[in-house]
C-alpha cells in the first residue's frame, strides 16, 4: 500500500471518528498516526533533511 493511500485512509477515518464524537484521546492518536504518514511521504518524495526536521521537532 502506498504512502498516500495510508494517508487517506487514516484521514478518513480521523473524519469519521470526529463526526462520532470519539474521545480527545483517541482523536489525537489519530491526528499523530495522520502526521506520520504525512512526514512519510514527504521523505518519500525527498524533501531536504532541515524542512523534515523542523516538521518533526514542531
Amino acid at each position: 500500500m502506498h504512502v498516500t493511500d495510508k494517508m487517506e485512509i487514516a484521514r478518513a477515518i480521523l473524519n469519521n471518528a470526529g463526526n462520532m464524537n470519539v474521545s480527545k484521546e483517541m482523536l489525537l492518536k489519530l491526528s499523530q498516526k495522520v502526521d506520520q504518514y504525512i512526514i512519510e511521504y514527504y521523505r518519500s518524495i525527498g524533501i531536504q533533511k532541515n524542512a523534515l526536521d523542523n516538521l518533526e521537532n514542531g
